[in-house]
């Protein structure tokens, strides 16, 4: 494993709480002389000038408790010579097995509606999908492939904790007290239905047009929506919305993230104090793929 120190590692054993009690003052300068140059006992007895009978106890001592390793046996004047070297660079006791999750933090400065989502280099929040079996009211099943983008998009500020997701059909009350990515629309995602009149920009419950309550406009089912707000379940928690009414919408507000966040934090067009917005999905070359977006509102 490595230890790492203020932007640096060094490569680091664990050992076993006993094997200290074979450590003493001699042994230490052992272990950082051979750290330097794996070397033979008589090549340690004469830079350390030691008795060379005392360093090959020392030596067994060292082996017998794993701080060092023997690397090779050559035959010098008809005996066997024993060429030692340590196991690595530095040595830890693990006192209690509380591993936390560690990452350098990016150099990349984090998109300022972004941040939230981002905090000491670490994705802070989870990100939530439809389930790809039916369920649900409307027996759908989720394909929200387009997922892995953002969530490489995101992965140029942090990197994560497992899980990093959740499918709608494995929440429970306290995952949604995160800050939340909800991928999908409200056939396919559950909790984007749930969450669906807490948005300035929803789906219409009966035709699943997409509405604004800010430009008080419609658009077709086949636009994308991007969106952040305040998490309803959690104070002081945000939620990101990117979906749409189908596969091809969904991809669209997720594109629209991953290529034109600039665009998407200078807020509504009627009203930029609001992160939320109205994008077409374009196939420019013809392959079947969304590769463009346009703002519509």
């Amino acid at each position: 494993m490595k230890l790492v120190n203020e932007g640096k590692a060094i490569e680091c054993s664990t050992v076993k709480p006993e094997c200290f009690s074979a450590l003493s003052k001699e042994r230490i300068k052992i272990l950082e002389y051979l750290a330097k140059s794996p070397s033979y006992p008589a090549e340690v007895s004469r830079e350390l000038g030691m008795q060379v009978q005392t360093v090959y106890y020392h030596m067994r001592e060292l082996q017998t408790a794993g701080l060092v390793k023997l690397l090779n046996l050559e035959e010098h004047g008809g005996a066997m010579a024993k060429k030692y070297g340590v196991t690595e660079n530095s040595l830890a006791i693990i006192l209690k097995e509380d591993w936390q999750p560690f990452a350098e933090k990016s150099s990349r400065e984090v998109p300022k509606h972004l941040s939230p989502f981002v905090k000491d280099g670490f994705f802070n929040g989870k990100f939530i999908l439809g389930s790809p079996d039916p369920h649900g009211k409307y027996r759908s099943r989720a394909s929200e492939f387009c997922a892995c983008e953002l969530s490489m998009f995101l992965g140029k500020y942090g990197s994560f904790s497992f899980p990093l997701y959740y499918l709608d059909t494995e929440l429970r009350e306290e995952h949604k007290r995160n800050n939340l990515v909800l991928i999908g629309g409200p056939k396919v995602n559950s909790l984007v239905a749930e969450v669906n009149s807490y948005l300035p920009i929803k789906f219409d419950e009966h035709t699943f047009d997409v509405y604004s309550t800010i430009s008080k406009k419609r658009f077709a089912e086949t636009v994308g929506i991007v969106e952040i707000i305040d998490n309803p379940f959690a104070k002081g928690k945000k939620l990101l919305f990117a979906g749409g009414m189908n596969y091809q919408s969904t991809r669209a507000a997720v594109l629209a993230v991953v290529t034109k966040w600039k665009e998407i934090e200078k807020g509504n067009s009627f009203n930029s104090g609001i992160i939320a917005r109205v994008v077409e999905g374009f196939d420019e070359d013809g392959d079947g793929v969304i590769d463009n977006v346009e703002f519509l509102e």
